[in-house]
Formats: structure tokens, sequence, C-alpha cells
């Protein structure tokens, strides 16, 4: 189907047969607006493209956001697809792009600006597309790119969630003078002019889905005693409760204040988890979350991921603890924003931590990423 020539307009709200699942959210509409972006829950006319991430109110995939105007070049396409060679075609790229998951694609929706000019230059010539992909659990987005014209507006290519809790902006595409031979190009999955990336529970990037209840803004503060309903196995410990500690580490006994970290080994009386154990504040900026999940899409998600990086275990997570920093600052840099997760994975007789990190920004405090058991080093992470 076509969309209207409109400068800065929009498609009519698009019901989407198969809802696409967007980092936890599911929709079952879509918009595709004019200047290179999509939404989900209203038309959008933004022509002026921001920096991901916004910290804003809706979700936005951008594979060219730009000032866009089809009034007298070309088209704005749209069609969901439900069969045929285009769901076959989807289902092979992703099993190309991310092995493992042996998909089977049950619906691609494809966006496509095709010819469109920049605004106010009506000779120029611009193609690319977004491909919403969705099957089973599993959903994707891909960017593609045709001819790309030279223009001197500033262009935003990526994807943004509400608050910013997933994004990502694909390096070198905002700025001026942009030259369209490089988008056609560069890739992340090694098809000159393709960029791919899975957007169901947030694993295009690191971090587990951002959520849960939060702790109190202090200074030096810890979370109150989490029980957790699926006990901890640590080292041969087993612990039924834990302490979100704010100055990056997690701790089973009792809370701990400590915002200058030591190395390792330290020869102490606790076992401590240390994402990124430096001086954080979350007085003024930035959440601190933490949530126990026991059914749903994160243990699908951490059994699979445990499986991918401990083969042979025949792993199933029952219980997953996340804790995540979320946009948090340095003390008493209160400007600066660092994000980072600690995961703790139970099933059966085994346990498991990951240490996922989002946006780490730059800092002269001294930093401690490990893990210790008392009074014995196990393992570095770093």
């Amino acid at each position: 189907r076509r969309s209207s020539r409109s400068d800065d307009g929009s498609s009519p709200r698009i019901h989407l047969n198969q809802p696409f699942v967007y980092f936890g959210q599911s929709y079952s509409q879509i918009y595709v607006n004019h200047n290179g972006h999509l939404t989900f829950t209203g038309p959008w006319r933004s022509f002026t493209p921001q920096r991901f991430p916004i910290n804003g109110s809706r979700d936005v995939i951008a594979p060219f956001w730009t000032d866009i105007d089809n009034r007298e070049r070309g088209q704005i396409l749209y069609k969901e697809h439900r069969s045929g060679h285009i769901l076959q075609q989807a289902t092979q790229d992703v099993n190309q792009y991310f092995p493992g998951l042996n998909f089977r694609a049950v619906s691609v929706f494809v966006a496509t600006w095709h010819e469109v000019a920049y605004f106010p230059e009506t000779s120029t010539v611009t193609t690319f597309q977004a491909v919403l992909i969705s099957g089973g659990r599993y959903s994707f987005v891909l960017m593609n790119y045709g001819a790309i014209d030279r223009t001197t507006h500033s262009i935003q290519i990526g994807y943004d969630t509400v608050h910013s809790a997933h994004h990502h902006s694909i390096p070198f595409y905002f700025g001026t003078d942009a030259d369209g031979r490089v988008f056609q190009q560069r890739s992340n999955v090694n098809v000159p002019g393709r960029f791919a990336f899975r957007t169901d529970t947030g694993t295009s990037g690191p971090l587990y889905l951002i959520n849960g209840r939060r702790s109190p803004q202090s200074d030096d503060g810890s979370s109150p005693r989490i029980h957790l309903n699926q006990p901890f196995v640590y080292f041969g410990q087993s612990y039924s409760q834990i302490y979100v500690n704010h100055n990056g580490h997690l701790t089973f006994t009792g809370p701990w204040r400590s915002s200058t970290p030591q190395c390792f080994p330290m020869q102490g009386s606790r076992d401590i988890i240390a994402p990124f154990w430096t001086d954080i504040d979350n007085r003024l900026r930035g959440r601190i979350l933490y949530k126990e999940h026991r059914s749903g899409h994160i243990l699908q998600q951490a059994t699979q991921d445990v499986n991918q990086y401990f083969p042979g275990l025949n792993f199933r997570a029952v219980s997953v603890f996340v804790a995540t920093w979320h946009k948090v600052a340095y003390y008493p840099r209160t400007s600066t924003v660092t994000t980072f997760q600690a995961v703790l994975i139970s099933g059966g007789r085994y346990s498991f931590v990951l240490m996922n990190y989002g946006e780490i920004d730059r800092t002269t405090h001294s930093i401690q990423v490990r893990y210790k058991q008392i009074q014995y080093l196990i393992k570095c992470i770093f």
C-alpha cells in the first residue's frame, strides 16, 4: 500500500495481523512516518533527528530519520507478508545472522521509502527500508539501504525505546554532509547496506529487560532486604536473600555502603558480586531496579544464553534475578550516565552470574569488576 504524498506526513494507522514484540511491548499497530521512522502508538511528524538515546516517551525505529519530502518524488510503501517467498527469505536471513535459534518467520512487515527526496532538494533520490520480522518469541529489525543521495541534513539511524531503556545508534550517521556510498558499504552482518538487530527482549544489546522495584534514592545506600523465592547457590552457600547496594555490588548477609573499591582477593568476611564497584550517586540521576523473574520470556532468554555460553549442560532456568543500575551518575559528577546489570540465574544444581554493560561514562574513579567468595578469589571477569 502507498502512503499519501505529504511533507512531514505519515501513513494511517496500520493494523498488524501478527503483533510485533519490541523489547517486551507487544504492538498490533504501526505508523510509517514519512521522515524515515516508525512508531507504534501514533504518527510522528518530526523531521529534525535527535541523537539516541532521547529518553523520551515513545518507541522509535529509525532506518533513516531526516527531513524527507515525497510530494513530488518517490513513494513510501508498506505491506505485512504472512506467506510466500518473503517469509522464506526472512527466515533464511535471520538464521544466517543469528545462528542457533532455529527461527521461522511467521510475519514480515516491510516499509520502503523508494526514491524519495530530501526537503527542499527535490532532485535528490534516496531509497531505504525497515523490515520487521516476527516468529515465535523472537522479533528482528533489518535496515536495508539502496541508493542514498548526499545531503547536508543531519541523519539518525538506529532505534530507541521509552525512557531509552534500550537504544542503539549506528556510528557516523548523525552529522552533516553524509556520503551515501557509506550507507551502501557498511553493515553489522557482513552484508553491505544491511543492519540487523534482535528486538524482542533486548538481546540485540547485552542488557536484559529493565524493570522491577526501584531502590530508594540515596548516596551510598542500598535496597532493603530482598527475599529470593528461589535460593541462589553461590559457591556452596545457599542464599534466600540479597541486597542491591548502590555503589555497584551485591551482597547476601546484609547491606554494604562501600564506595571505595578494593582489589580482589580481599580475604574478607562477605560474599560479593561486583558488576561495577565504584562511587555512584543516584540521588539526582538514574534508577536502581531489581526483580526476580520466575516465569515468562526472561527465563527463556536466560536458558538460551546459558546453554550458548556453557554448552552440554542441558540447562533450564527456573529463576532469574536482575539488578540494573540504569543511567546512574558517578559521585560527585551528576552529569555522567552509566548503565550496567548483574543477572543471577538459577536452575537445578547450577547457578550463573551474567554482568551486562550498556553505556559507561568516563571516570577517574577506581572500578572493581569481579566476584569474590569469602577468603578465596574464584575467577576474574575482566
